[in-house]
């Protein structure tokens, strides 16, 4: 799976991480079962995988309003995103 990763674009032309930056490796590293390592690649990968999951509740089930959820998930994950890169940028480069 690892050759069918898409590169960072805004790595290769900048030179520094993009605020996605390790989305795919974290999300592979979940497949193969290393929670810890995912979530060290990618801080809010748990969060992005429960945000995907109720977009395709919203979707998919019309009976029930997941509007709300997707919203507060969605301002969740950008929030834990925000903090994590800001941390990674300050702290680890």
């Amino acid at each position: 799976m690892e050759e069918y990763m898409l590169p960072c674009m805004f790595k290769k032309l900048f030179g520094i991480d993009c605020i996605g930056c390790g989305i795919q490796r974290s999300f592979n590293l979940i497949l193969h079962g290393e929670f810890t390592a995912a979530f060290t690649m990618f801080p809010a990968i748990y969060s992005t995988l429960l945000f995907f999951l109720s977009v395709v509740l919203f979707v998919v089930d019309r009976k029930h309003n997941y509007k709300k959820l997707v919203i507060s998930l969605a301002i969740v994950n950008a929030l834990i995103m925000i903090v994590s890169y800001v941390y990674k940028m300050r702290f680890l480069y």
